[in-house]
């Protein structure tokens, strides 16, 4: 009897070390998610999410390119909440991808600062197998970093010295369905990868040349408008108010300025 009273209750004591062990189990599996997803915080008010939260209705950043020169990003630190950063570009005549010559610099240096940050990748991707191509180029660059802020796909019309729009993607004649599938080709690809995806494109674009309603959902919409306000009918996480900005902590005259709201602006 006493052997018998023994095992069972040695019996019990192995239940509850099973039970602890899949609670233990399933910690890991949240924690194997969290750092599949690259870092990223997500918050909601109301039922919106909000991808990350900064503790304010208004953030204030920066995005930056090899032709911003030199940054000094401890010092750039105290002036930004966030900031996008270009990790490449298709050529517009070329159509070949390069990397920006900054990318690797400017990526050490915002995470050494502590600075959340995004990236972008300059597209002229004519389809959607080139869409893709280039989401996997950022997705491979991308393998000694953790942004906590979404990969972007920056699509627009290059400019001549004329002020007419140029470059491969324009010469495409795309409509406005293939236009919105090759950023929905990027934005699928980097959100199969556990990132974030989200677009910028100016105000006419999205009015006439992408349907961000056919858009992955929780696409973050990065909108460029230098009016008093954004003339865009599309909803957005972010404006791009300013391309002349200034910075003592970057060597070039201007700096790109944005505002990420808490909340989406409609």
């Amino acid at each position: 009897m006493a052997v018998k009273a023994k095992a069972k209750r040695k019996k019990r004591k192995t239940k509850k070390l099973t039970k602890k062990n899949k609670l233990i189990i399933a910690l890991c599996s949240v924690l194997v998610i969290a750092v599949a997803i690259g870092g990223f915080t997500y918050a909601f008010r109301g039922d919106e999410k909000v991808y990350y939260d900064f503790g304010k209705d208004t953030a204030r950043g920066y995005d930056v390119s090899e032709h911003n020169g030199k940054i000094d990003w401890q010092s750039l630190k105290d002036e930004v909440d966030f900031v996008f950063i270009r990790v490449g570009y298709r050529g517009y005549g070329t159509g070949a991808i390069c990397e920006d010559k900054c990318a690797k610099d400017n990526l050490k240096g915002a995470q050494k600062a502590g600075i959340p940050y995004g990236v972008y990748f300059y597209s002229q991707a004519t389809d959607e197998k080139e869409a893709e191509e280039e989401a996997r180029f950022v997705i491979k660059t991308l393998a000694l970093y953790k942004p906590k802020l979404p990969i972007v796909i920056d699509y627009e019309y290059p400019v001549d010295e004329n002020g007419e729009n140029t470059g491969r993607m324009w010469e495409a004649s795309l409509s406005k369905e293939e236009c919105t599938n090759s950023i929905n080709a990027f934005c699928e690809k980097v959100q199969k990868y556990g990132y974030m995806a989200g677009v910028y494109a100016s105000s006419y674009l999205y009015d006439n040349d992408i349907n961000t309603k056919k858009l992955p959902k929780d696409t973050v919409i990065w909108v460029a408008d230098y009016n008093e306000m954004v003339t865009t009918s599309s909803a957005y996480h972010i404006w791009q108010y300013s391309r002349t900005g200034k910075s003592d902590s970057v060597e070039s005259k201007y700096i790109d300025l944005n505002y990420w709201y808490s909340k989406k602006q409609k």
